[in-house]
């Protein structure tokens, strides 16, 4: 293997190998090793109507053994129509009604071929269903499309897992799930209960062009899926898939693989062999890689913030990872954190139903709790009022004019107006830390209650997620200082770049490369810390200041798209964050 930590996996469709010939497969074989290497592939025997033949497929496996390539099966599950009647459903892109016999039948039948060349094999993320065709209607009855969808895939799940074990009973069947996690639901997708029907899960971690894709994925999502699904599956998440397609400048390729490494993911799987070969995307994409492995070997396991998505949720779509891009390390989970010192909420955990009675008894015995506007307005009426005097009478603002601090504070200001719902509330009871300043008036952008021996902070979220960047950076520093509970320090500095926290005091920074500008930062250390040692050059850099328990580290001129990794070193022994935040994590949520 040419990295330590995670295994590079080429994904090859039926049409890339369905002819090619030994000489060129090696090759071709011979380019990827060089440039990014190859320890993997996934071999598909069939994608829409077309079968690799038994005798190709038997020499493809035998080829990639020879060459030291370890060989796994792969399945797309779409397919040309069975029929005439096949023309009048719905199926986007070839995908198979689950409802229509024929279609089951033919999909068993493959998942049969499949099974009998390997001993694993990956479902790509073209396992859902939008079908409404009388059939679909009729098997609907009087579910929601939802319900419906998601109980069809599990038992189109459970029907694969059986098929394939019935004619080789070591097969494992891996799912894989595709980026868009926010619409899961609507396809069908429901990672608790497939991920107790499959071996395995996989992470789809393509983000893309985010100005000119519908899908709306802002780049941490490479690292907050995975992390998210591992939490769903601990141990069983089997790595993150990319691809270059809607990458332009390369760099967007570039980041879908950084930000896969960064979530600890155990394969990073290109797709695909027939669009990579050869392309330019990939040249630089081993050297980067070899940088991040190497940080890799030193550093701990991730953390971050809980953020608590329950199963099938939806509503402020990727608020956390638009907070991630800004420099705030989070873990989305699918438990809540009962025992744990910090939760970040979003509307996203109204899926709950009793999401305010456990986030009153969280604040209450001790812990911190960070809650979107967003979640303040949907839980008003529902009991939030026991936590906060924040009330909201519909009015809204916009400004462009900011103000740190809880007394007095400093102004600045954003490159453009932003807009925000008004939350009202009473003075001394709902403190403002950081403010909107409107005319004569201001309004709160970051508000603080105290309940029992905790804490709730509101942070009020601009209507337009996208333009959050335009906050200025000492508001932006006021949010971030409201994570520290977990993740023992915090970025300072404008937004678009990325802090990955490990339990070990390692850190990699990352500035995206949408603005192509640089920007100078302070890393503020809750506690005394000696020095931040540079992971690359060896530096090891005292603090700049000291605050009232703290440490400031000044890192300059963070350069768009490059690779940046610390570690902080103390004079005196002290606890890292790990345990804190695996006592947040599956033992408490069992108890559920």
């Amino acid at each position: 293997m040419r990295y330590k930590n995670f295994k590079l996996v080429l994904f090859c469709t039926a049409p890339n190998m369905v002819d090619i010939t030994r000489e060129r497969l090696k090759r071709q074989l011979e380019w990827f090793r060089k440039y990014c290497g190859c320890d993997k592939v996934y071999l598909e025997p069939y994608r829409d109507g077309l079968l690799i033949p038994e005798e190709q497929l038997s020499n493809l496996i035998k080829w990639f053994k020879e060459e030291g390539v370890e060989v796994s099966g792969a399945l797309t599950t779409t397919t040309n129509d069975l029929s005439e009647t096949d023309k009048e459903k719905y199926r986007f892109s070839g995908v198979y009604c689950y409802t229509n016999e024929t279609m089951r039948a033919h999909l068993l039948d493959t998942v049969r071929y499949t099974a009998r060349h390997f001993d694993e094999f990956i479902l790509d993320d073209w396992f859902f269903t939008y079908c409404t065709c009388e059939e679909c209607r009729t098997a609907k009855g009087g579910r929601s499309w939802e319900d419906f969808r998601t109980d069809q895939l599990a038992e189109i799940g459970e029907l694969i897992c059986r098929a394939a074990k019935e004619v080789n009973p070591n097969c494992k069947v891996i799912i894989k799930y595709p980026n868009w996690s926010e619409a899961y639901q609507e396809s069908g997708y429901c990672p608790a209960k497939q991920k107790d029907i499959f071996d395995l899960i996989y992470t789809g971690t393509e983000t893309r062009d985010t100005f000119g894709t519908d899908q709306h994925l802002p780049r941490y999502l490479s690292y907050s899926l995975p992390r998210l699904l591992e939490n769903y599956a601990p141990g069983r998440n089997g790595g993150c898939w990319f691809d270059p397609y809607g990458c332009t400048p390369i760099d967007y390729f570039l980041e879908q693989a950084y930000l896969s490494a960064f979530s600890r993911a155990k394969e990073l799987t290109l797709f695909c062999w027939g669009s990579l070969y050869k392309n330019k995307v990939v040249t630089p994409l081993g050297l980067q890689l070899d940088e991040i492995d190497a940080f890799l070997s030193k550093a701990g396991a991730p953390v971050g913030t809980p953020c608590y998505l329950p199963d099938s949720a939806q509503g402020e779509d990727h608020i956390e990872d638009i907070l991630g891009m800004h420099g705030i390390p989070l873990e989305p989970t699918p438990n809540f954190p009962s025992g744990g010192k910090a939760v970040f909420l979003t509307v996203q955990a109204h899926k709950d139903a009793d999401i305010i009675a456990k986030l009153t008894e969280f604040v209450k015995n001790g812990g911190k709790a960070i809650v979107t506007s967003g979640f303040v307005l949907e839980a008003l009426g529902r009991g939030i009022e026991e936590l906060s005097s924040i009330r909201c009478k519909g009015r809204r603002f916009t400004a462009d004019a900011f103000r740190d601090g809880a007394f007095g504070g400093s102004d600045s200001y954003s490159r453009l107006p932003l807009s925000f719902p008004l939350l009202e509330h009473r003075n001394n009871t709902t403190w403002a830390l950081a403010k909107a300043v409107v005319g004569e008036e201001n309004y709160p952008i970051v508000l603080s209650d105290h309940y029992g021996k905790g804490q709730m902070i509101t942070i009020n979220v601009p209507d337009e997620f996208g333009l959050m960047y335009n906050l200025p950076a000492p508001i932006l520093n006021v949010i971030r200082a409201q994570f520290t509970d977990v993740v023992p320090f915090a970025l300072n500095g404008p937004g678009e770049a990325s802090v990955f926290a490990y339990d070990n005091d390692t850190i990699a920074l990352y500035k995206y490369t949408d603005k192509l500008t640089s920007g100078s930062y302070e890393l503020v250390v809750n506690g005394n810390a000696d020095f931040l040692e540079d992971l690359t050059s060896g530096l090891k850099m005292p603090p700049s200041s000291f605050g009232v328990n703290s440490s400031v580290f000044r890192i300059f001129m963070l350069q768009p798209g490059d690779l940046n990794f610390y570690k902080l070193h103390w004079s005196a022994q002290r606890v890292t964050p790990a345990e804190e935040f695996r006592a947040s994590s599956a033992p408490n949520d069992s108890k559920e």
